[in-house]
């Protein structure tokens, strides 16, 4: 697979990982080797719902309140704005 990312503002990393991780669970579960994604992922409860066949979707509501509570601490510490 080659990923060409023509507008990186534009790219939601996190989001396109959990979109390919959960493309990948579906498509090769024997060889889905879902404990590497770990390393890559650094949130537990996330890997858990991907494990569990929650849709990317689903994953990404669940961490929603905790990134608009850290963009509103963020945006209190930016000097530029």
């Amino acid at each position: 697979m080659n990923i060409v990312v023509t507008d990186r503002a534009q790219l939601r990393a996190v989001q396109t990982g959990v979109e390919i991780a959960a493309a990948l669970r579906k498509l090769f579960p024997a060889d889905w080797k879902v404990d590497s994604y770990s390393r890559l992922l650094a949130n537990a409860a996330a890997l858990e719902r991907l494990k569990r066949g929650d849709t990317p979707e689903e994953i990404a509501r669940s961490w929603q309140s905790k990134l608009d509570e850290f963009r509103r601490a963020r945006a209190r510490a930016l000097i530029y704005r």
